[in-house]
């Protein structure tokens, strides 16, 4: 090895040989990616014309459909018993949890349930960048639940008008939580980075896809690794006006469940007009509460025709939709309350209502528009009827006064609870990253 990566001369450091670089290349990241899941026969029950009898009954088909594709799915099988992670950027071995593909290892001190610190890209001033992804190990399928198939194209939420070519009136909304979201002590903390057993960890606070979770239209699609949680989707219907979930008890028409398969090595690559990627757990509570994931899409892309994507169809059964509401504690498992949904409701609807919007998030919206000028977004927003003021989105004082008192009753040990590494030194990593909140360093982000 080089002598810049050789801090000791006592340390040896090995590489593989071009050749066996080559092969590692092109088994885990050039190789194509396939589809392993068999054909549906159309004499098979699923289809809009021959529907599952309930919801459980498609579930138990779907996760018997996962078992076979991912017994089928060699390179995956390969990804999840990892003995080593070979970076290739680098050119050395490194730590597993370093390994994108940590989520899929097979580990089994990691709950089904648990979130995983994973890796996702470098920094431009050159520090390491993490998710807290769901358990992947063993999936072939995220999936998404609908209470019925809608006839238009399936795309997200920002594009659903059709009409609709300009979305700044409904993405400035979205501009305004994201401020909002950044002024949060453990956000701020989190996105700075944490050192934990002599690494630098900086975590991704996924603000664009928080909006989503929160009311606000953006070019995502939800997804889920739980089944459980598209289940629920499955069979509930939401209430905009009143913002709450009930049982579909409507027999008339069918649920569905769709299953994106996750074809490795390039599952989370971009592909001609969507890219997947992760929320997963976060300071604020729904994403990981739902185990989220996220399609970001185009305009134009719809999710029914998209590759990957497999739907089966079945019919409402009332009992059974009313079991997997009290199962979810009447929604509340999937939505708990946190200090972002109290900001909302408390003050930040209001503004969205009543056209306000701060000109810190017209910054925001100029930084990633460099042809428009504040001037310019301003002028825009005053022909959509938004007017523009000076406020500073931030969280109100009495709410951070709940989150200090939360913090001293044991919020961070209890947010850190699921959150595992990979490796062996897994506890240790872990067992720091619960006491962050008792070092002096950090103690600004946890005490008034």
């Amino acid at each position: 090895m080089p002598k810049e990566f050789v801090k000791s001369n006592n340390v040896w450091k090995f590489r593989l040989t071009q050749n066996d670089e080559k092969k590692y290349a092109d088994r885990y990241y050039t190789k194509p990616p396939k589809s392993t899941v068999r054909v549906i026969d159309k004499s098979e029950k699923g289809t809009e014309e021959n529907p599952f009898d309930n919801v459980n009954e498609a579930s138990d088909y779907i996760r018997k459909l996962e078992e076979d594709a991912f017994a089928n799915d060699a390179l995956l099988r390969d990804i999840a018993s990892q003995q080593y992670f070979y970076d290739l950027e680098f050119r050395q071995f490194r730590v597993p949890w370093a390994c994108s593909f940590v989520s899929f290892y097979r580990d089994d001190n990691i709950p089904v349930d648990g979130f995983i610190v994973n890796q996702n890209q470098i920094h431009s001033d050159g520090k390491f960048h993490f998710t807290l992804k769901p358990n992947l190990y063993g999936k072939k399928f995220l999936y998404r639940g609908q209470s019925q198939d809608y006839p238009k194209p399936c795309t997200p939420n920002l594009y659903r008008d059709e009409t609709k070519t300009y979305f700044l009136d409904d993405l400035i909304w979205s501009q305004e939580m994201e401020v909002l979201m950044t002024t949060h002590p453990l956000v701020k903390l989190l996105e700075k980075g944490v050192v934990i057993m002599h690494d630098h960890f900086s975590i991704l606070m996924n603000l664009v896809g928080l909006a989503q979770h929160y009311y606000h239209k953006t070019h995502f699609l939800d997804l889920t690794s739980d089944l459980e949680s598209a289940k629920f989707f499955a069979t509930t219907n939401y209430n905009s006006k009143t913002d709450e979930y009930k049982p579909v008890h409507d027999t008339e028409k069918l649920g569905m469940i769709y299953c994106y398969e996750l074809q490795m090595p390039g599952a989370f690559a971009l592909q001609e007009g969507y890219a997947l990627s992760v929320i997963g757990k976060q300071v604020f509570m729904r994403s990981g509460a739902q185990h989220g994931f996220l399609l970001g899409m185009d305009k134009g892309v719809d999710f029914k025709t998209i590759p990957q994507v497999r739907k089966f169809y079945f019919r409402h059964d009332p009992t059974i939709s009313d079991e997997i509401f009290k199962q979810s504690d009447n929604g509340k498992k999937y939505f708990p309350m946190d200090i972002l949904e109290e900001a909302w409701k408390d003050k930040y609807k209001q503004r969205l209502e009543n056209g306000v919007v701060s000109a810190d998030a017209v910054r925001l919206n100029v930084s990633r528009n460099p042809e428009e000028t504040f001037e310019s977004i301003c002028q825009k927003l005053k022909n959509r009827n938004i007017i523009v003021d000076d406020i500073h989105p931030s969280f109100a004082p009495e709410l951070l006064d709940q989150y200090y008192k939360s913090i001293k009753e044991g919020w961070w040990e209890e947010f850190c609870s699921d959150i595992y590494f990979h490796g062996g030194d897994a506890a240790l990593y872990k067992d720091c990253l619960m006491r962050i909140s008792k070092r002096d360093e950090y103690r600004w982000a946890f005490e008034r």
